[in-house]
């Protein structure tokens, strides 16, 4: 039985949102600051972590340090729900839709230089790359994508009856039983589910991702003044299995022949994944998620975007200022992936951005890139001091001749053969 408080809460955040469709420009693009606030009428805010936010970042760099160099490789698994020919996306979409997110996060995209001069020493290269899956959770091989027909035309991304459950019915995409198609192993995968997601009362929604259950730990871990603050809800999220990304199957890859079906323009190069997933590694939108206006004073917890009063809603205006932070004030990072604006406005991540989302992966979702971190070296680096020196050279002498056991760390050139060339490399690495 819902209590007193509870129905207060829910027609509260009924109220807001009424009034927001009047008052207020962030259209529900994408439903992660929904599910935030509608998990929070369930779920209220309980913990306190401003308070050992400086405490815990200072035990954090005395006993190790966030590894900046390690390019993290992610194992992802693409889930097709599908009720028409149309929604059944080709594997070809979904190679072009991972193409682009590797493009992004390892700031290779093309519009990588329209990013404004200000905004350059901001920012960086994630050092983060996906790949298809090759190994099922039963062992078995798998092309990293699913196809599942559903008797279900589509899936609504909110029923009104969820802002008083706390429910999100969307989630039924991830279940057999509701006519979605099950996790894999969210500990092991990022599971991504495409299907056609039914507009609601707030519109049409694109997409959305929970963030980590231990995202707080994760950010609480850096060495900043303010990180994004999701411990207001973080009990809603105890099933494992919810964890990972829905996304609307026209906003799937820059190669999707069903791109216009949405209606809407400016979304057709595959941001939409590269913006849901920075949400799935801890990262709130640009604006600080406010409901009904006041962006000025709601802050994303990240110190290098400037402050930003509302979304730029699918519109790339460079003109854009819409807070005043007095002498070094900028103007709105329109380019951030994480605001609302078109797909080739998008650009760029933040330096402090990449930094959350490299903690989140070694912390709050480890069994992405466990072990990852012993698999790497510095190439030349044979005996594995960081120092690369005429040892590294006898070594890789040995190596190639057979006389010693193989180092991946001797392939220089990443051919998987050790030989004169990888020697003759390494010298160049030690005299240049």
């Amino acid at each position: 039985m819902l209590n007193f408080n509870y129905i207060i809460l829910s027609l509260a955040f009924v109220s807001s949102l009424l009034y927001g469709q009047e008052e207020f420009v962030n259209d529900s693009y994408c439903g992660s600051d929904d599910v935030v606030n509608i998990k929070s009428i369930k779920y209220p805010w309980y913990k306190q972590s401003v308070d050992n936010t400086f405490q815990r970042a200072l035990e954090y760099s005395e006993s190790s340090a966030l590894n900046r160099d390690i390019v993290f490789e992610v194992p992802v698994v693409f889930h097709i729900v599908y009720n028409t020919d149309e929604q059944n996306l080709s594997d070809d979409v979904i190679q072009s839709q991972l193409a682009a997110l590797n493009e992004d996060f390892r700031r290779l995209n093309e519009n990588a230089s329209n990013t404004r001069d200000f905004f350059l020493p901001f920012a960086g290269d994630p050092q983060i790359e996906f790949y298809l899956a090759t190994e099922d959770p039963d062992g078995n091989p798998t092309t990293g994508i699913t196809h599942t027909y559903t008797n279900r035309s589509g899936f609504p991304y909110l029923d009104f009856a969820d802002l008083f459950t706390g429910d999100i019915s969307l989630d039924q995409v991830k279940s057999s039983e509701t006519g979605g198609v099950d996790a894999w192993d969210t500990y092991r995968y990022m599971n991504i589910w495409v299907c056609n997601i039914e507009d609601s009362f707030l519109g049409q929604v694109l997409g959305f991702a929970y963030p980590p259950i231990d995202v707080q730990d994760a950010l609480d871990s850096l060495d900043y003044d303010t990180v994004p603050d999701w411990s207001s809800f973080e009990g809603a999220l105890s099933n494992l299995d919810l964890q990972g990304i829905v996304l609307h199957y026209p906003v799937v890859g820059p190669n999707n022949p069903q791109a216009d079906d949405d209606g809407i323009y400016g979304n057709e190069f595959g941001k939409t994944l590269v913006h849901e997933t920075g949400h799935f590694l801890g990262l709130r939108h640009i604006w600080g998620d406010a409901l009904l206006g006041g962006g000025c004073s709601v802050d994303d917890g990240i110190s290098d975007t400037p402050n930003q009063e509302v979304a730029s809603n699918f519109v790339c205006d460079f003109d854009q200022d819409t807070c005043s932070d007095g002498a070094n004030d900028l103007p709105d990072m329109v380019e951030n992936y994480m605001d609302y604006s078109n797909d080739q406005c998008m650009n760029m991540f933040t330096n402090i951005q990449i930094d959350v989302m490299r903690a989140v992966l070694e912390i709050a979702r480890p069994g992405l890139v466990e072990g990852q971190e012993e698999n790497q070296c510095i190439p030349g680096d044979i005996n594995g001091d960081s120092i690369l020196n005429v040892l590294d050279v006898v070594l890789t002498v040995n190596i190639a001749l057979n006389l010693d056991s193989n180092n991946d760390c001797a392939d220089i050139n990443s051919d998987s053969i050790i030989n004169i060339l990888d020697i003759v490399l390494l010298i160049n690495l030690i005299l240049y």
